[in-house]
């Protein structure tokens, strides 16, 4: 999360390109003029390879002092029950239908990879690339940008408050869309309407065309109940899912939720220990 400085940074990019100088001129603005110009500060806060996201919660020691996910560990939020988890192919919604990312080469993301994984990053180009069977340069890109941003920050939660006997369940949402010839995959976003169980308010959802509606709506009525059981008691398990643990150290059970939903110990286990360094790997 931006501090205090980059935030302003970001502010004084995106009233440059509103052409205002101060906040009552950018309250005069039409919505619409606001919202076209986010297109532009994609562009110049952009990275090639990341999900670029110029607007963020900031840590600007007023309003928000500490990282959210610090308070999930001590202080009032470490006893709050805790669920946190991804869909498989997080990224997919950002690049898998972007032309220009469908056109990046080996030597491109790479060069992305080195961001994560330094030196170690053909080894992790190619065992992202062997877990992908046909796996072109973007596929690797998107698994990477889905693990940077979702998966493995959440497993890090996961196991920091695993570590101190905190209460959390994870998931990962595995059912792929059909839609654009299934290039999405399970993207992000797609799991939520399965946890609000209202498809009809996603009808003009491109994402979820061609969907199996026996498939669909068995999987929904199973994420919703859990969701429910959640909010009511802490709890996700219920009468139609199989036995949901906590995420322990020992097992790191992961709910896996795809037309067959199961826990499996330790789901992301290989991608985990991948990204840290040769000398830890052992027996972690």
């Amino acid at each position: 999360m931006p501090d205090r400085a980059e935030s302003l940074r970001r502010s004084a990019t995106y009233l440059d390109i509103l052409g205002v100088g101060n906040v009552a001129e950018l309250r005069a603005l039409p919505w619409p003029q606001l919202v076209a110009a986010t297109v532009e500060m994609f562009r110049r806060t952009g990275r090639w390879g990341y999900w670029s996201t110029p607007f963020l919660p900031v840590l600007d020691g007023v309003t928000l002092t500490r990282d959210p996910a610090d308070l999930l560990l001590s202080g009032p939020g470490a006893d709050i029950d805790l669920l946190i988890g991804w869909t498989r192919e997080e990224a997919a919604f950002a690049f898998a239908l972007s032309e220009p990312y469908a056109a990046a080469t080996e030597e491109q993301v790479l060069a992305r990879a080195r961001d994560t994984f330094g030196a170690r990053a053909a080894e992790a180009y190619a065992a992202y690339a062997e877990a992908r069977p046909g796996a072109r340069p973007v596929d690797v890109l998107m698994d990477l940008i889905g693990d940077d941003l979702f998966r493995m920050p959440g497993i890090d939660l996961a196991e920091r408050r695993a570590a101190r006997g905190r209460p959390v369940r994870a998931y990962q949402f595995d059912l792929p869309t059909p839609a654009y010839s299934g290039r999405l995959g399970a993207a992000h976003c797609l799991e939520l309407p399965f946890v609000f169980h209202n498809f009809a308010a996603w009808a003009q959802a491109p994402f979820l065309a061609g969907l199996n509606p026996r498939i669909r709506d068995g999987l929904a009525d199973a994420v919703h109940a859990s969701w429910i059981s959640f909010v009511r008691t802490g709890d996700p398990n219920h009468g139609a899912m199989p036995d949901w643990p906590r995420y322990e150290r020992g097992s790191r059970t992961t709910m896996r939720l795809d037309s067959v939903t199961a826990a499996v110990d330790d789901l992301a286990g290989y991608w985990r220990r991948l990204r840290r360094p040769t000398a830890n790997r052992a027996g972690s």
